[in-house]
């Protein structure tokens, strides 16, 4: 039998593998971790750093365990306690058990509480305490912060109340990192309260007393008393001295009422004032204390003389009035001074009782808005 042999031939394939390159689709998923990473840790973390640390001191303050700080790192606490030995376990347990809001709605918060306590000879240097100063001055429209804060977190927060009150805050506090004692929160508040009704002033809380010295408007030292007698009870009230001022209408009244009655002298064709118008001039300063806003002096003469000699000698007089205002203390940015000389009479020029009357300085003042 003859035999058959067969050839099998097999055929393979080889495939080649042309190389992509990675960049930049390979970085693009640890770009975008990068970035989730960091928005977390610059926004995020710090807020839950805060909540964890707020809510656990909440918690053993209202134990009435004497925890003396409490930091966190992440949701990682630290305490530093003065509580006894016996008791520090039960600072742990209540500092671990602290619930904080969550989208999963609230959860124990603190995920480590590293408890520390410290010996009694330690605490007086933990503790330091001394009474702070700070003074709240109302300038124009703003006010000016003096004096010290106890910690950065409560110099933030007397920055946020100022600015409940006032357009514009010039921050001249400095930090202690001691202790203020247990009413500087309240008095603080109470000072920039205050200093808010004045219309200039300033409220300044000692240490132990606040005190005010200052002007508001006749409608609010009402308001600005109020606000000064709730920092507490009476021994913590100091001085409180707050003017009280007129509206711009009633002062208008008042100085043409006092100028009726009498009139500042000069001396016969000159601009020196008789000294026999102190007194006058005297009540007219206390009044303009009283007054809030420009006072404008206007000086008048009678027709008779040279028109224009009796114009530069009425603005004359109305700058020596200025002058003496100026030197009983009221503002010489307050004040302007104007002379009209014989153009705006009110009483007959022909007769020497109409002349005397037409002879006259005036005042007014236009209340500031």
């Amino acid at each position: 039998m003859q035999k058959t042999s067969r050839k099998t031939t097999h055929r393979y394939w080889r495939r080649t593998a042309t190389p992509k390159p990675w960049w930049p689709w390979g970085i693009a998923p640890l770009a975008g971790l990068g970035a989730v990473f960091l928005f977390g840790a610059l926004f995020i973390a710090p807020r839950i750093e805060a909540e964890v640390r707020d809510r656990v001191s909440h918690r053993i303050d209202a134990a009435g365990l004497p925890a003396m700080d409490v930091r966190s790192d992440g949701q990682g606490v630290t305490i530093n306690t003065l509580a006894p030995a016996e008791q520090e376990l039960y600072v742990q347990a209540l500092a671990g058990s602290t619930r904080c809001d969550t989208w999963a709605g609230q959860l124990a918060c603190p995920t480590t509480v590293d408890v520390r306590r410290i010996e009694a000879q330690a605490a007086p240097a933990l503790l330091k305490s001394r009474p702070h100063q700070f003074t709240a001055e109302k300038i124009d429209y703003g006010v000016r912060l003096t004096g010290e804060v106890p910690n950065p977190e409560e110099h933030d927060r007397i920055l946020g109340v100022a600015g409940q009150h006032f357009s514009d805050i010039t921050d001249s506090l400095s930090i202690s990192n001691e202790s203020a004692g247990a009413h500087f929160e309240q008095a603080a508040n109470q000072a920039l309260a205050v200093a808010s009704q004045l219309t200039s002033g300033k409220a300044s809380w000692s240490g132990e007393v606040l005190t005010v010295d200052g002007s508001a408007r006749s409608g609010a030292v009402a308001d600005v008393r109020a606000q000064f007698t709730a920092v507490g009870n009476e021994s913590f009230q100091g001085d409180f001295n707050v003017r009280s001022l007129f509206d711009s209408q009633q002062c208008n009244t008042d100085f043409e009422q006092i100028l009726g009655y009498s009139s500042i002298r000069f001396q016969t064709g000159s601009a020196s004032i008789d000294s026999g118008s102190d007194e006058l001039l005297n009540r007219l300063a206390e009044l303009a204390q009283s007054c809030p806003g420009k006072l404008s002096i206007q000086g008048h003469t009678d027709s008779q003389g040279d028109a224009e000699d009796n114009q530069a000698l009425s603005l004359a007089r109305a700058k020596a009035v200025l002058d003496a205002l100026a030197t009983r203390g009221i503002e010489a940015d307050r004040i302007a001074a104007a002379g009209y000389g014989e153009s705006r009479p009110i009483a007959d020029n022909s007769t020497s009782a109409g002349r005397a009357k037409n002879r006259r300085i005036a005042i007014t003042i236009d209340e500031m808005n």
